[in-house]
């Protein structure tokens, strides 16, 4: 596919400018200048192409801005990668210094490029646009990113210039170029690229792409918690190079980033969210309460949620409050207890798994899922991490057999409390694993005992890592 990155001083209306081209509100907007950090990936489609598009931080006026620098490196990233850009302008602002280095630096520069002046609402602002833009001294379009307008027109110079691209690309190894842009999504790969030539990677994923019918699972992972426990960070080393901004300011992370990625036949969708706080902590109509609604609706479209804890902190009252959201909505969950590597250096008396043992006592309804020990910074814990997330995946996609089922149902015989109830039990469901039990009289069940039978199915049939569901009904004969 072909790679187009978005780019501008900030506050000039990139991140609406994606969403409009993607479809969808993926990239958060606000008017607070460099509301985006990091680099949002998405596709967008076109009548004749399919395009990978970045969302970038973009560039910030002269002055002091603790991320600034980490932004800029982080949208030369996004360039560098990209066949084709696209440069906004803000017709509300003019024609500024920074808009005059972007115009010298991709006039000058081989990469195909796009000007496009945004916030042209209405006629009288192209009138304007007109004069003051004509400084680029070369064709530009004028489109509202925020009402859509002039974003077919843009869509078109795409197809044009991705055209041209492709005729290009026609007598070049076009597949090793994508089979070598592939292995920032892969960390094994990765991991030896500092000794491997392009080639030699090549022939790595060449096999790879043989084998494609050997793909075992598609899994999107949510990685969650609180603000400053180490997501952005334990998400750079599965991936195992700096992807997503990390600083130690508090609510680093503002978007939700998705990042594919392959480990061991699994291909994953690894998705970076912001943290979220108590709810009485948040204030109404801000920026903060944007992004933790966009880490709920990451939850929303997980398969499985990796919550990160601090081990300095233990788990606390906000941390619990996540999971039970994450086991409420019936999505798999795996505790990754981060900053480990502090935690040894105490070492603690028993080691760290009685360390971990005794935090697994002070969330006990979390009795379901694994708790793995990790360290963002050291990257260690990684494979057992993502061995982990599997498991879960598989629990949570698991349906029993009408023996597994009947086995389950001399087990509940046996109970004191199903004495009389005759129950029969059905799996109705999948993702979560549902299940209805039939009894003559359902009303006298406690949840306590409805749990006992959770802990049944369990130690006959695993599911760790994913919730149970139950239906209790009564029977019809």
């Amino acid at each position: 596919m072909i790679r187009v990155a978005i780019v501008g001083k900030v506050n000039s209306g990139k991140s609406t400018l994606f969403n409009a081209l993607v479809g969808s509100d993926i990239s958060i907007t606000w008017k607070e200048p460099a509301t985006t950090r990091d680099t949002v990936e998405a596709i967008a489609h076109s009548k004749n192409t399919d395009y990978i598009v970045s969302d970038t931080a973009g560039y910030y006026p002269e002055g002091d801005y603790p991320l600034r620098k980490i932004m800029e490196e982080k949208t030369e990233e996004a360039i560098q990668k990209s066949d084709i850009v696209i440069v906004v302008f803000d017709a509300k602002s003019g024609y500024t210094n920074i808009d005059k280095s972007l115009r010298d630096r991709f006039i000058k520069g081989k990469k195909p490029f796009i000007f496009v002046v945004n916030k042209v609402d209405n006629e009288k602002d192209r009138y304007l646009v007109s004069e003051e833009f004509s400084k680029l001294g070369a064709e530009f379009i004028t489109i509202s990113a925020l009402h859509k307008k002039g974003i077919d027109k843009l869509l078109e110079k795409l197809d044009e210039i991705a055209n041209n691209i492709k005729k290009n690309k026609e007598n070049s190894n076009e597949v090793l170029d994508r089979a070598y842009d592939k292995i920032q999504y892969n960390k094994i790969q990765y991991d030896k690229i500092q000794k491997d030539t392009k080639e030699d990677i090549y022939q790595d994923v060449k096999a790879d792409v043989k084998n494609k019918e050997e793909l075992k699972r598609r899994i999107r992972v949510s990685f969650i918690g609180r603000p400053n426990v180490g997501k952005s960070s334990l998400v750079n080393a599965v991936l195992g190079y700096p992807r997503c901004i990390v600083y130690e300011e508090p609510g680093t992370t503002r978007d939700t980033i998705r990042i594919p990625f392959w480990f061991d036949g699994n291909y994953f969708i690894l998705v970076d969210t912001p943290g979220i706080r108590r709810k009485s902590r948040i204030v109404k109509m801000t920026l903060e309460e944007k992004s933790v609604k966009r880490s709920l609706s990451a939850i929303s479209a997980s398969n499985v949620c990796v919550l990160v804890i601090d081990a300095t902190e233990g788990i606390t009252h906000q941390d619990k409050t996540i999971a039970e959201i994450v086991q409420n909505k019936g999505y798999g969950l795996v505790v990754a207890i981060n900053k480990i590597d502090l935690i040894k250096k105490l070492n603690p008396a028993g080691g760290i798994k009685k360390f971990i043992s005794a935090m697994k006592l002070t969330a006990p309804f979390l009795h379901w899922c694994e708790f793995i020990p990790v360290s963002a910074v050291e990257r260690d814990g990684i494979p057992e991490l993502l061995q982990a997330v599997v498991r879960a995946y598989d629990s949570w996609k698991k349906r029993l057999k009408p023996s597994q089922l009947l086995k389950i149902r001399q087990k509940l015989m046996q109970l004191d409390f199903m004495i009389g109830q005759n129950p029969k039990i059905f799996q109705v469901r999948t993702c979560p694993p549902t299940f209805t039990i039939n009894v003559k009289n359902p009303l006298i069940l406690r949840k306590n005992q409805i749990m006992h039978v959770g802990k049944i199915i369990r130690e006959l049939y695993g599911f760790e890592g994913s919730p149970i569901k139950f239906e209790i009904k009564r029977h019809t004969y």
